[in-house]
């Protein structure tokens, strides 16, 4: 399905538990981010869990929005604009998308803002050190996959990637950096890349999706806010 203005305007916002007006984009088989500026730049949070995102990207720029949510998506690719598009962004659940090498995260780099960065159910997390790159690579971040940056994991992460006499990056930082990361291409096509196959999986979600109602999505939100919430505590 198409994010469209008209899909935009039909979709609930509302006062979310921390008081931020957010934007229910959840549950609409949407294959490709765009149209929101129809949005006109006045939510703090967006969710566009249970869709069928591949590139997180195509963004307008949303000075206001500060949480995105992401989760059970297809996302595999970050489009290097993204942290001018979103300069704001304070939290990013990307849980449970297709995200494999360490490389990927790159432009995340860029948002001097981001606090709170959910990866959890992605590949790259099995990735020897996953946690501890993250950590190094993303200074600002402070709550990683819901768990508190201690201080002593960020000098474990900084001896392990960078040498100590002079700050330059480890064999082993330089070595994941190598990686090739899928490349983003700047124009986005809807239903670019899938087959007739897959275009069909859209209509007809399946196993675990397919038994997952917008409720339970809403509750899955409600929960990784609330969790977000409970760190800001201790912080």
């Amino acid at each position: 399905m198409k994010l469209t203005a008209d899909l935009i305007k039909n979709s609930p916002t509302y006062l979310n538990p921390i008081k931020d007006r957010e934007l229910d984009l959840s549950n609409n088989h949407i294959t490709l981010i765009e149209n929101l500026g129809a949005t006109r730049d006045l939510n703090d949070a967006l969710n566009l869990c249970a869709n069928s995102i591949r590139v997180l990207g195509n963004f307008p720029i949303l000075t206001r929005l500060k949480s995105l949510y992401l989760s059970n998506n297809r996302i595999a690719a970050i489009d290097h604009r993204v942290p001018a598009q979103l300069p704001n962004l304070v939290s990013l659940v990307l849980t449970a998308n297709n995200i494999e090498e360490l490389k990927v995260l790159e432009p995340l780099r860029e948002l001097g803002s981001l606090e709170y960065l959910s990866l959890l159910n992605n590949p790259v997390m099995s990735k020897p050190h996953a946690r501890l790159w993250c950590i190094w690579r993303f200074p600002s971040v402070r709550v990683l996959n819901f768990e508190k940056v201690l201080q002593n994991e960020r000098i474990e992460a900084k001896k392990l990637f960078e040498v100590a006499a002079d700050g330059s990056l480890s064999a082993l930082a330089l070595d994941t950096l190598t990686i090739e990361a899928p490349a983003v291409d700047n124009t986005f096509e809807p239903g670019e890349g899938l087959d007739q196959h897959e275009s069909d999986d859209k209509m007809n979600v399946d196993s675990a999706s397919a038994s997952q109602t917008i409720t339970d999505i809403k509750a899955k939100i409600r929960d990784e806010m609330s969790q977000i919430q409970a760190m800001e505590e201790f912080i």
